[in-house]
């Protein structure tokens, strides 16, 4: 035997050694694993390899489920595990087929591969969840309760410690900005209602005619003077009989006689009426005013408590929030007067790039370092610990369009019909729910390990 042929003959019985032993441990692990299949393993690896056990059939009614979309079961010894996928879908043909599906989208049909020997897709309620991409989504996804009230810890506690100096660096130049920006907004303000004065015009003529002379005054009339006058006729009366009998006719009298006169040093009942007021009419109010304090918090509590007065109320302040023009006009002016104002942004910069506010943001930023940085980690995750799921979720779903649909699985008792009531001896396939709650796309783990459950 040459040497070309006993290396041959060693490299099959080598090969044949190592498929062999292969082999016999691939069969040790299947059997391994199937056993462990048998008591709700979520790791299972047979069951991929054996393919689905069932393929049940459920109805779509708003038709927005797609091939590959997961479903999932919460298991209380393993949390969730996927235990199938939408797998085929076709639109129903006939309504007869869902007697118990409504709505204006057509129904769908769906197949789902089912490859879990528990739950019985025949004893599940499935519960379909939708996440859109909005930003409550995206905040729900992102900031859990948990992750909430953990931040907002990390706040509390960093500024339990370094409030006062935060407060005392950064206060003044807040008070400043704002006390410097308001003479500022104002000179603005009046430039600009000046520029549009005729649009100011046109829209107070039109409120004047439509608002205040066809709803407010005939309102006032009809149910504010009423309410006044009950409450406030009595101390009016009172004191305009007590002011009568203390002016003096006479006094008053040839004032306005000598006034009417060519004779110098006019002004004398101006001068009589002054005294007057001064010492005698404030006197006579003073002594009504427990009265007066009274009628006015009577008349407002009635205006307050009345229906129709408030109604009218409401509905002149929508209808004034409402009108167009209005509020295009109001949004232009507040634009012109805050937003493009240049002479208010740049005494903002200049207050805010000084040397005070450069050493105050940097000790307020030395001292909410530490806090940032931990917050950084909550939301975004370290280097320790990997990313965070909750911020993966995001990624996954705003950047690669994943985890937009899914299903929830739960086992009840009995077989389910369309509408998800226990009747048994019912075929017809079930209807699968829309989620009544929002829910954050379930994290499966494919490996039990410390970090992976402590997160």
């Amino acid at each position: 035997m040459n040497a070309a042929v006993m290396y041959r003959v060693l490299g099959m019985v080598f090969w044949g050694v190592l498929l062999g032993a292969s082999g016999s441990a691939i069969a040790r692990f299947l059997v391994r694993d199937r056993a462990a299949a048998e008591h709700d393993s979520p790791g299972s690896l047979v069951r991929f390899l054996i393919g689905p056990t069932a393929q049940p059939l459920a109805i779509d009614p708003v038709g927005t489920l797609r091939v590959g979309d997961p479903v999932f079961f919460e298991s209380p010894n393993h949390g969730w595990r996927q235990i199938g996928f939408v797998s085929r879908t076709s639109v129903v043909a006939s309504a007869k087929a869902t007697p118990h599906v409504t709505g204006g989208s057509p129904a769908v049909a769906i197949e789902l591969d089912w490859y879990a020997s528990e739950p019985d897709p025949k004893r599940c309620q499935l519960t379909q969840h939708h996440n859109d991409g909005r930003m409550a989504d995206v905040v729900r996804m992102l900031f859990p309760a948990e992750k909430r009230e953990r931040i907002q810890q990390h706040l509390v506690e960093a500024f339990q410690l370094h409030g006062d100096q935060i407060s005392a660096a950064v206060v003044p130049l807040v008070e400043q900005s704002l006390r410097e920006s308001l003479p500022l907004i104002e000179a603005e303000l009046k430039a600009s209602v000046s520029r549009h004065r005729s649009e100011v015009e046109a829209v107070a003529g039109r409120l004047n005619r439509d608002l205040v002379q066809g709803r407010l005054i005939p309102l006032a009339k009809e149910q504010l003077m009423p309410i006044v006058r009950r409450h406030a006729e009595a101390p009016a009366e009172a004191i305009g009989r007590e002011l009568w009998d203390r002016a003096s006719l006479w006094r008053f009298g040839w004032r306005a006689v000598y006034d009417s006169t060519p004779l110098p040093n006019k002004g004398l009942v101006r001068e009589e009426w002054k005294r007057f007021v001064d010492e005698e009419a404030t006197e006579v109010i003073e002594s009504h005013l427990d009265e007066l304090t009274v009628a006015v918090q009577r008349i407002v509590a009635d205006v307050a408590s009345d229906p129709t007065i408030r109604k009218e109320l409401a509905e002149a302040a929508e209808s004034v929030a409402d009108d167009p023009p209005s509020r295009a006009l109001v949004q232009t002016i507040l634009k012109e007067a805050v937003v493009e104002n240049q002479s208010l942004r740049n005494r903002w910069r200049e207050i805010w790039t000084s040397e005070q506010a450069t050493a105050a943001l940097s000790i307020a930023g030395s001292r909410l370092e530490p806090v940032v940085r931990k917050i950084g980690d909550e939301i975004f995750g370290s280097r320790s610990e990997g990313i965070d799921p909750d911020f993966a979720r995001v990624l996954r779903h705003q950047i690669l369009g994943k985890d937009r649909r899914w299903i929830v699985a739960a086992a009840l008792p009995g077989d389910i019909h369309s509408d998800g009531v226990a009747q048994p001896g019912v075929d017809e396939p079930p209807v699968i729910r829309i989620a009544d709650e929002p829910m954050v796309f379930p994290i499966v783990y494919l490996a039990d390990s410390p970090a992976g459950a402590s997160r």
